[in-house]
Order: structure tokens, then sequence, then C-alpha cells
């Protein structure tokens, strides 16, 4: 499969600072370049290539900003550095959530001047280049309309910059667009994509369209979209109608699919292999000889922990914890279901064992490794409580485990950076958020939410996905409520680790509730559990369901108002 390496040029017209309020840009002479399709895509690429930096899917939102959640927490207890963002206990100064900010804004102004540009250059290309240039001019309102939607469901009350003139004005002159306004302009960019861009595996233009943004992946985005416009802060009920036709839309089209086995999302992440069939929307981190500036964080941050020297001889930091009782309550309300053992690890590498347990125990007079099971078995005779304190803070995701699922031949880029991908929207997501759809507009579940779930589920048992099964089918007759928990619980199975709960449990409104009583179950998990996630002690309602806007833009664009809660 030919490698995309994504290219920031010149030509990107790159702004210098991650603000709004700068004034200094590098330019460029679009009379000179963009003079035909092969140089629009080199920019468009760049475009692209944002996705991968810290501030946006190389940690910040893909793994930093996504703990703590009744799923996931950051390791130990301590409140230093990077551990502030994950247990909610930053300020509005921090460096993180500037970065981020100034990096999605970065992503919008790349994406407005080469909007720009191409409305002029284009009258002057070839016909095959022009209908190139349409597709190209497709992607990056989709692109744009991926960084509003980060911009408005993770700050809420942002700037709406849709020209690079815009971009250049004084920082006393920008003001926040009412956020409803923000969600109309994202739906008016997605829907042009939808229009234009055809489905990947229809796509006769682009000689290579991995990783690249196609009509399934802009209406799954947009399903997403309306499904969080119906949620809070907005609650916006006549959304979920559209969320349900847009995703109908997608699965009436046969374009996607489920893949039949599981596992092979992970193998795929981790070598670079694009399979348009689930995968809607991925971010390609690939490059073997990559620099720390083209690599991101995943399988680093998020995977199995490991010593330096035993991984492919690189080490692993596995700074994201799993929560036990998630796994606990997993496994006792579906037992059989392949994920659950598929998505984490009760292990770590290290040099001189390779890979062993987290730890050992005497059972019967017997030393053994101890595996999570075992924790949770209050019937061993011996079974010691000192057991579940290690695996209240040493549990690892298993998705991106870099020594199972990267192959020798793709090296890791370095101790700190991987060229794991990641996956920001696959088809399932998009089955979940359809039956979730239908659910709420019929206030309760119709056959076609139960057949979408239940496709989801299926493969999760390992089982042929089109046909009934009493094992993984929900239960016929689920109430309204019944279905919605249902369907909750089964967001947070299938997509577990993958970036989608803290904002799934923010549109729900629940986010704050969550926190707290993940927190009290840590406590009856085990005394000390309660120590290992300490982001209950720092997440407040009303104010945690949003990040605040950076305090250096509140300092210089003097309209502007802060979220509530930071102020």
């Amino acid at each position: 499969m030919k490698k995309i390496y994504y290219i920031i040029a010149l030509v990107c017209l790159a702004a210098s600072s991650c603000s709004l309020d700068e004034k200094s840009y590098t330019k460029v002479d679009m009379d000179t370049y963009i003079k035909d399709a092969g140089e629009a895509q080199t920019v468009l690429l760049g475009i692209y290539r944002q996705m991968n930096v810290d501030g946006i899917y190389g940690l910040n939102l893909s793994m930093l900003f996504n703990m703590p959640t009744d799923e996931a927490k950051v390791e130990g207890n301590s409140l230093v550095g990077a551990r502030l963002q994950a247990n909610n206990a930053f300020s509005t100064s921090d460096s993180y959530v500037q970065g981020s900010w100034g990096a999605l804004y970065k992503g919008i102004y790349y994406a407005n001047s080469f909007l720009e540009a191409m409305e002029d250059r284009m009258k002057e290309f070839s016909s095959k280049d022009k209908a190139l240039g349409e597709i190209y001019m497709a992607e990056a309102r989709a692109l744009r309309a991926l960084f509003y939607f980060e911009l408005v469901r993770w700050y809420g009350n942002v700037p709406l910059v849709t020209s690079t003139e815009q971009s250049a004005l004084h920082p006393s002159q920008f003001e926040q667009a009412a956020p409803e306004a923000v969600y109309g302009f994202i739906e008016s960019d997605l829907q042009y994509a939808i229009d234009v861009l055809p489905y990947a595996s229809d796509d006769n233009l682009r000689a290579d369209n991995s990783f690249r943004i196609s009509k399934g992946a802009a209406l799954g985005l947009m399903t997403k979209v309306y499904a969080t416009w119906a949620g809070y802060p907005l609650n916006d009920s006549s959304k979920w109608e559209d969320a349900a036709k847009t995703a109908e839309e997608l699965v009436s089209s046969g374009r996607h699919s489920l893949l039949p086995d599981f596992e092979t999302l992970w193998k795929n992440a981790g070598n670079n292999v694009w399979d348009s069939r689930e995968s809607l929307l991925e971010v390609s981190f690939y490059s073997p000889q990559s620099t720390n500036t083209s690599s991101g964080r995943v399988g680093k941050w998020n995977g199995v922990t490991a010593a330096q020297g035993s991984i492919k001889g690189n080490s692993n930091f596995a700074i994201f914890k799993v929560v036990p009782t998630f796994l606990k309550e997993w496994k006792e309300e579906n037992d059989g279901d392949l994920r659950w053992g598929m998505s984490f690890a009760d292990y770590k590498y290290t040099v001189k064992d390779y890979r062993t347990a987290l730890t050992t125990a005497k059972i019967n007079d017997e030393t053994v490794d101890v595996t999570f099971e075992m924790a949770m078995d209050e019937t061993l005779e011996n079974w010691k409580m000192d057991w579940r304190k290690q695996m209240s803070f040493q549990i690892s995701p298993k998705k991106w485990d870099t020594e199972l699922y990267v192959e020798d031949a793709n090296q890791l880029a370095d101790n700190n950076y991987s060229n794991v991908n990641w996956y920001l929207l696959r088809y399932s997501d998009v089955l979940l958020l359809y039956a979730e759809a239908l659910n709420e507009v019929n206030q309760g579940p119709v056959s076609e939410a139960y057949n979408a779930v239940n496709m989801v589920r299926r493969r999760a048992f390992g089982l042929d996905v089109n046909k009934v099964s009493s094992k993984a089918d929900l239960p016929a007759g689920l109430s309204y409520t019944e279905f919605r928990d249902a369907i909750r619980d089964e967001r947070s199975y299938e997509l577990a680790f993958e970036g989608h709960r803290r904002q799934d449990l923010t549109r729900w409104g629940i986010y704050y509730e969550r926190v707290q009583e993940t927190y009290y179950k840590q406590v009856d998990w085990h005394e000390l559990g309660a120590e290992y996630y300490i982001g209950a002690q720092y997440t407040y309602k009303n104010k945690n369901e949003l990040l605040p806007i950076p305090q250096r833009e509140m300092d210089l664009c003097s309209r502007f108002v802060q979220n509530q809660g930071w102020k």
C-alpha cells in the first residue's frame, strides 16, 4: 500500500503563532503556485498533517483530555505536569489547553487559505484537474468542519473565523459566536462534502484515497455532529431526527461494514493498513524514518507499560490507565464478549522477563501470575487485597499493544513517539449512534435500532453479524430507557479508550455524576483504590463539561466571556 507522507510547506501559508491574535503570517504568491491539481494536493495534505500535532490528535484530543471517565484515569496519584489535565486540576493558563485551541485555529487558517486560493486558481485548471479540485475543496471543508467540531464541543463559545482576512483582525474585534451558529457552519461544510465526495469504494479520481475523507466519513461525522448538537449543552432534540436520517443514508448505501474480526482493527492501526470498510476517519502517523514532529504518541501514552529496550528497543510510558471496576462490570454483564480480553492488558513488558504479569502471589503454596480475572474472584481461598491494589493503578489499554500488533518491519519512532494510527471514526460508532438516534426519535427502539446495535454485539462475540443470536443480541421488548442505557453501555465496550467516552458522557449530561460514581466504586473495589482516581476531587458540575477559554485569549480579546465555572 502506498504510504502517505503529509507535508506542510511554505505553500500552506503557515501562521507563525497558535493564537488568534497573530497578525504576521508567512504568505506566498498564489499566482505562482497551485497551478494544477498536483500542487493543490500538496497543500491539501498539509492541512491533513495538522491533525497529527500534539495539540490535536497526536496527544491532547486523542488521549490527554479524555481522562478521567468511568473507563480511564491517569497513572498514579500525582498532580505533576500532564497529570493536571488528566485529573481536571489545571487552570485557565494551562499550556495544553492553549495549545489545542491554537492548533485547531491554525488548521482552520490553513483550510481557509487553501479554499480561497482554489476559488481563484481553479478557473485555470484543465477539465480533469477541475474535477480533482472539487474533491480537494470538499476535503478541505470537511477538515475545517472537523476542527470547528472539536473547538465547539471542547471549548463551547468560540469565534467563527471563515476567512484569512478575519484572522488578521485586531484581537479586540473578535467575538464568540453562538454555539448554534458554529454548528450551523459545520453542518454547511459537511453537507458540501457529502454532496461532492464519492464513497471510498467508488473513488475513481484520486490515485490514492488512503486515510483521506470520503463521502462515508463525511456522513459519519455529520451523524456525530447532530448527536452532539442534540445533547448537552444545547439539547436541541430536533437534531436526533437529522442524526437518524444521516446515519441511515450511510448504512443503506452498503458501502461500509464491520470487519469480521475485532482484533484486525488494532493490527491495521499498528501497521498503517487502510481498510475503508470500517475505518471512516483515521489519523495516519506512519513514517519509519519519522522525526518527532511527524509522529504521534499512540501506543506510548495509552499502550502497555514497557521498560526501556523491551518494545522493539523502545519503552512505553503507559500513563493512560484502565478503571478496574469498568472491566469488572463489563465481564459480569457480558461474559463471552471477546472485546473484553482484547481491550486491556494485565501485564507489562520488561527487558529481563519480556512479558510479565503485573503481580504474582501465593495460591495454595504455589507462586502464580495474578490475572485480572483472579483479582475479581473473591472465592479464591487465599486471595489478597494487595492484588486489587495493584490492579487499581497498573492496568493498561491493550488495543495499542505495540509489541503485539506492530510488525517487526514497522519500527517505532523512539521512546516518546510512535507511528501507530488513531481511529477518529469507525463504522461501528455510526451504527451505535444510529441506534441511539432512532430510540430518541421514536421514544423507544425499533427493529432498525435493534439490528444496528446487534450487529456490533455479534461481532464482539465472534459471530456472523447478519445472523440472529440469543447469546449476543439485546433482549426484545426493551423500553426507551432500557434501550438507551444498553446503548450507552455498548458504546463503552465497543469504543473503550478510543477518545469517545468523555464527550459521550458530556453530551448525555452525566459527566460529573459518572466521575463521582466511579470514585466510590474504587473505594468499594479496594480501600486504597480511590487514591488512584483523584480526578473526582477536581471535577465539578457545570464546569468540567467544557475546557476554559485559554487565559491568553481572554487577555487579548476583550469581548470574550469565560466559560461557566472557569471565571
